[in-house]
């Protein structure tokens, strides 16, 4: 193929070189198990701090779902009424969540200010009403917004711990999967990338550099980049360009945000969230301490502030600080996983000491007598700025562990610490994998001409298995390895289009299928064509809004 031939888009998002006599439905298209899954009865709840923050939270998530057959809701904590009236912002929610498939029943307004900042007696009654919600819906799966900037957003996301802590502490026959994703850093005020040759993913936050992140969450804090969950998105939004994109179409119908710009910030080419496991046997512990306040590291939250408005250095840390805790359990519980949680605020890593009661015990004889065998000690380090420390060991049951700190700093404190009957939970979100360029989603792939090879990777969502890569041009097989690790160069030689599969080795329902085309000058301009009209459009939208 050359450039003198035609070239059409598609709605996988790639510039497609095609002939004029063949059909759309004989071209191929990129595809993912992610979206063969049926969620009928799987229940959904997004909760939003504003009308329009659905879309900065989960949008995507929210329309890939919603085609999948589950039962949505969408809950939003305040009226964002300050400067626009209540009734225009949930006009407008309505007119957004029903282009991603959420019907109006299925929206809830709590119908707290916007602004407005909680006396005791109103954070009373929110967390009331937010329990109330949360125990009549009963949702399989939580998307909730993060400690932002915001006032709304902080005080949702904290009480939102906060109540979630009180159900797992209070009940053991609810454990949702909860996601939660800074709503600004990581889309509303992320950078600007989305007119690219290709879809780019989600850029990682910077202290100093992306605006609104003003505390360092990532890097000095319970998350880890590189273990944040990503999901792709659907098929119609993997466009380079705005125009019949639904999740752009939702965020325009938020007419009085005016925030159509930042179109370009939240579409990426994944959604990414970070995972807060709530199968933590820790919630039906009994945990007591030589000092300080115990249950700090069983209540689900680790960062806290009294005053939403703080500057990020008078945020709190919710922490337990003494000198050893423990852990009983009225009956011996399986443990596979401990994590720990530490100091966001202390540079140094500490020392701990980590022991375990087994429930089993027998009697060993050595030189120095008869003992026990059913204590097991660990003595590990605590990594610094609070960032977890996973610890994996041999499945036992245990009835009773205790943690002491080792020389520890001024700054020591656990905020939270989790025990795990298994390394993984069982989701209602299958397992999946997906292939990846630069660290990139890819889907349809355009490359230029020149390049000869690309270096392609593997993001997997909870899939340890290896995974068979194949490649194909026309009918010439040109790869096929088996990957578990890292990254593997794919050699173009002379095609113009390759089709890539991966699939999970012993399990061929989880599979991904990209579509990499070489496209010359010619095919690269009139995409750039197609972007500043594209541009011409939004920009008229904006007008007529106006």
């Amino acid at each position: 193929m050359d450039d003198k031939k035609i070239f059409k888009s598609e709605a996988c998002g790639v510039f497609e070189l095609v002939d004029a006599e063949v059909r759309a439905e004989e071209i191929l298209t990129a595809g993912n198990s992610f979206f063969d899954k049926n969620y009928f009865g799987t229940r959904v709840l997004i909760l939003a701090p504003h009308p329009d923050d659905e879309i900065n939270i989960a949008g995507n998530m929210i329309l890939n779902l919603a085609a999948a057959k589950a039962e949505i809701f969408v809950a939003y904590s305040t009226d964002g009424g300050l400067e626009v009236p209540a009734e225009v912002r949930a006009r407008e929610a309505i007119t957004a969540l029903k282009i991603l498939g959420v019907s109006h029943e299925k929206i809830i307004f709590m119908g707290y200010s916007d602004g407005q900042k909680l006396s005791e007696h109103t954070r009373k009654n929110f967390k009331r009403d937010l329990k109330n919600l949360l125990l009549e819906l009963r949702a399989n799966i939580i998307f909730c917004v993060d400690f932002d900037s915001h006032p709304d957003h902080r005080t949702l996301s904290i009480l939102f711990e906060e109540v979630l802590g009180e159900i797992l502490s209070e009940r053991s026959d609810y454990r949702p999967e909860v996601y939660k994703k800074f709503a600004y850093a990581t889309a509303f005020t992320a950078a600007p990338d989305f007119y690219a040759t290709n879809l780019r993913a989600t850029k990682k936050p910077k202290l100093g550099e992306t605006d609104t992140y003003d505390f360092d969450f990532i890097d000095r804090a319970n998350y880890v980049w590189e273990q944040r969950v990503r999901f792709p998105v659907a098929e119609i939004c993997r466009q380079t360009i705005l125009k019949d994109n639904p999740i752009a179409e939702a965020i325009f119908a938020h007419k009085s945000q005016r925030n159509e710009w930042n179109a370009l910030r939240i579409l990426n080419s994944d959604e990414i969230f970070f995972e807060r496991r709530t199968d933590s046997l820790t919630f039906s512990a009994k945990v007591t301490a030589t000092s300080g306040d115990a249950s700090k590291v069983r209540d689900f939250k680790i960062i806290d502030t009294k005053n939403v408005d703080a500057a990020p250095a008078q945020i709190e840390n919710n922490l337990w600080q003494g000198e050893k805790i423990n852990f009983e359990w009225k009956e011996a519980v399986q443990v596979e996983r401990i994590v720990i949680y530490g100091n966001p605020l202390d540079d140094a890593p500490e020392k701990i000491s980590l022991r375990l009661e087994s429930a089993n015990a027998q009697a060993v004889i050595d030189k120095a007598g008869i003992y026990l065998d059913n204590v097991k000690n660990f003595n590990v380090e605590l990594p610094s700025r609070g960032r977890p420390l996973v610890l994996d060991i041999e499945k036992i049951f245990v009835t009773r562990a205790e943690i002491k700190a080792v020389d520890a700093g001024k700054n020591f404190g656990l905020a939270e610490v989790e025990f795990f009957a298994n390394a993984e939970p069982l989701r209602k979100i299958q397992p999946f994998i997906k292939i990846t360029a630069k660290d990139n989603f890819i889907y349809s792939y355009a490359v230029p001409y020149e390049v000869d090879k690309i270096s392609l990777g593997l993001y997997r969502f909870h899939v340890d298995a290896p995974v068979k890569i194949s490649a194909t041009a026309g009918d010439e097989n040109i790869l096929s390895k088996v990957l578990t690790d890292g990254e593997l160069i794919l050699n173009f030689g002379k095609a113009t289009e390759i089709v890539v599969t991966a699939e999970v080795i012993g399990d061929a329902t989880i599979y991904d299928r990209v579509i990499i085309r070489r496209v010359g000058d010619f095919a690269q301009i009139q995409l750039k064509v197609w972007q500043w009209l594209d541009k011409l459009r939004v920009h008229k939208i904006r007008k007529v809004d106006r």
